[in-house]
């Protein structure tokens, strides 16, 4: 990936280490910073594999930490994880993976069906 991106113009700035926690434990791997013609800098594999700069887990982790989320408290779930998976997060996280999830899972709902969120804007309860 990298060869290709250098053949389009693009140049390397440097090499980081990253974690990305997935259910079966963290990944650890090396991405490259590239900067295209332009001078924009770039994560090719980020780009390539669908995760944002600043994502620390999975996607599929997220949707089942706020899942699990709506059984107990932040709290009891981050303790529970942390003791039988390999997902290790704080309460506050969990918190902050349930407003993630629910604010994409809203956006996701007014795409798919922009009739229903026209008529939920409309009325005012």
């Amino acid at each position: 990936m990298v060869k290709q991106k250098q053949s389009e113009g693009w140049t390397v700035e440097r090499s980081d280490e990253r974690e990305i926690q997935f259910t079966f434990g963290v990944v650890r791997f090396t991405h490259t910073l590239m900067y295209d013609s332009e001078g924009n800098p770039h994560y090719p594999f980020y780009e390539w594999i669908g995760f944002k700069a600043y994502d620390r887990r999975s996607p599929f982790v997220d949707v089942k930490v706020a899942e699990m989320a709506a059984e107990t408290t932040y709290r009891e779930l981050a303790h529970i994880l942390n003791e039988w998976t390999a997902v290790s997060i704080s309460h506050t996280t969990v918190g902050n993976i349930v407003k993630k999830v629910g604010k994409s899972q809203k956006e996701a709902d007014a795409v798919s069906c922009p009739i229903v969120t026209l008529l939920q804007n409309s009325i005012k309860f």
